[in-house]
């Protein structure tokens, strides 16, 4: 478990107090934005959103939901649904049907789950590399199983790949606490090793680490090379500062205790950002409206065994789910979300280049 000394709190207290107040303030101007946009300017954000919507900007593409760590700020440890590798057949029909829709983008990355434990991950990533439509594909993963025989054949994918890292602490005890297993020198080992083999083959893949831990343990050896690898452009380093509940499944005690700062629950009106950006073809074919947070597929728009994926993209399933959440009628894996950014928040926005 992570502890803090006395000495360390009393550093502590006025970061936190200043974390605290920002997120305060960036809720209120949410609110003030959501409210201003739903009120004044509701239909040009409708107009702009529908135009938007026509190709998914990125296809989420679960090629497993299997994960090998037990992460405190996840939910798969409470995972219900089976637990299923996609087979290679489904998955290149499917970005075949993507592709034929205009589509150029792909993330392996599941709502729960590692790439590197899909038996057929770098069949997929070949296949996505052959393709000239696709101009970029990316997953997130631990990197337990990121070995250095596997860090070389991503690194061949150059500028096409980008690969994000979850890392979660600078000490066995802190990784441990947050990870849910004792990896760290493993993980450690696997980045180093990565870092190593890019500058030896000057591979253009982009590689970044997103750490889950609190500010407090960015220090110590491997921090100080994380931060000279960024400056000399070999990664970036990315801090995550506030964890959500993945829709009431992760309290935020579990959170606090160990250092990570939860979420404030979002203000909700209208139609979640996530229902135009990510939608996700499940390992078993069907399609889920997101693919963050719904850890039990409770938002299925359709089945790729019975439409294609263009059907269900501009069919009643998802129009109705908007139009749902427009009324204020949320499903209760929604209600609980607090992942949930609304359409009309223009000032937190992840549709930057959209400005009624």
């Amino acid at each position: 478990m992570f502890k803090s000394s006395p000495t360390r709190l009393k550093t502590l207290i006025p970061n936190l107090f200043k974390q605290r107040l920002k997120h305060n303030i960036n809720h209120w101007l949410d609110i003030i934005s959501t409210e201003y946009n739903f009120r004044f300017k509701r239909q040009i954000v409708k107009q702009q959103l529908n135009a938007l919507r026509k190709v998914p900007r990125i296809l989420f593409i679960e090629g497993t939901n299997i994960c090998n760590a037990k992460c405190i700020f996840c939910a798969y440890p409470q995972m219900q649904r089976p637990k299923e590798i996609m087979p290679i057949d489904d998955f290149k029909r499917i970005i075949t049907q993507y592709v034929a829709m205009g589509g150029e983008h792909i993330s392996l990355t599941p709502i729960v789950g590692d790439p590197f434990l899909d038996s057929h991950i770098f069949e997929r990533l070949d296949y996505l590399n052959s393709l000239p439509e696709i101009k970029g594909f990316y997953f997130y993963t631990n990197g337990i199983l990121m070995k250095p025989h596997n860090s070389q054949k991503l690194l061949a994918y150059g500028e096409k790949i980008k690969i994000h890292v979850s890392f979660c602490g600078f000490e066995s005890e802190t990784y441990k606490s947050i990870m849910g297993i004792d990896v760290y020198n493993v993980v450690r080992q696997n980045i180093e090793s990565f870092v190593e083999q890019k500058l030896k083959s000057g591979s253009l893949t982009e590689f970044q680490i997103e750490l889950r831990c609190p500010p407090s343990n960015c220090k110590g050896e491997l921090w100080k090379k994380f931060q000279a690898w960024e400056r000399e452009g070999i990664l970036k380093n990315q801090s995550i500062d506030a964890y959500d509940s993945w829709a009431g499944k992760v309290k935020d005690e579990a959170l606090t205790k160990l250092g990570l700062e939860p979420i404030k629950r979002p203000y909700k009106r209208g139609a979640c950002e996530l229902l135009y950006l990510k939608p996700i073809v499940l390992a078993d074919g069907k399609v889920n409206a997101c693919a963050c947070r719904d850890v039990e597929a409770e938002l299925i728009i359709g089945d790729l065994k019975e439409f294609t994926l263009s059907e269900i993209w501009a069919g009643k399933g998802i129009e109705e789910l908007i139009e749902r959440q427009e009324r204020g009628d949320f499903p209760d894996v929604c209600k609980r979300c607090t992942w949930y950014i609304s359409v009309y928040n223009r000032y937190n926005s992840r549709l930057k280049h959209i400005s009624p």
